[in-house]
């Protein structure tokens, strides 16, 4: 889950890039994204059971100034928070097992395409 986070830094940092390195990182996109799916998988695996976030919005009251009808003052204004909150939840374990065995068979298959993929971007853009 963490892995997944870094996904917007990562299209940060490929702005930065070259087109040889961009073009290797599109082409390894859902081989990364597999690859989480693995980490997080076999943490579940590890721990029994996998951990879920739930978002919660609660109304919240302050004092807020303003103008209103062209009057400045003070008044009571309503804001919602929000808050995300990470909880356990079960998991059938034999089938975490099958979709780790799916996961890692999809990994190798995503891997063979992606070296293919990087051996194109380096013969299209050579250092």
């Amino acid at each position: 889950m963490r892995s997944l986070a870094l996904l917007p830094l990562l299209g940060l940092l490929a702005a930065c890039a070259t087109p040889q390195q961009r073009c290797i990182a599109e082409g390894t996109k859902d081989l990364r994204v597999v690859r989480s799916l693995i980490d997080e998988t076999r943490q579940n695996l590890d721990r029994g059971y996998a951990m879920t976030t739930e978002t919660r919005v609660t109304p919240q009251f302050r004092v807020c100034t303003g103008t209103r009808a062209g009057v400045a003052g003070v008044q009571g204004c309503w804001d919602n928070r929000v808050s995300e909150q990470r909880k356990p939840v079960s998991i059938d374990l034999a089938a975490e097992r099958r979709k780790l065995e799916e996961l890692e068979r999809k990994e190798r298959e995503l891997a063979r395409r992606a070296a293919d993929r990087a051996r194109q971007c380096q013969a299209r853009y050579p250092s």
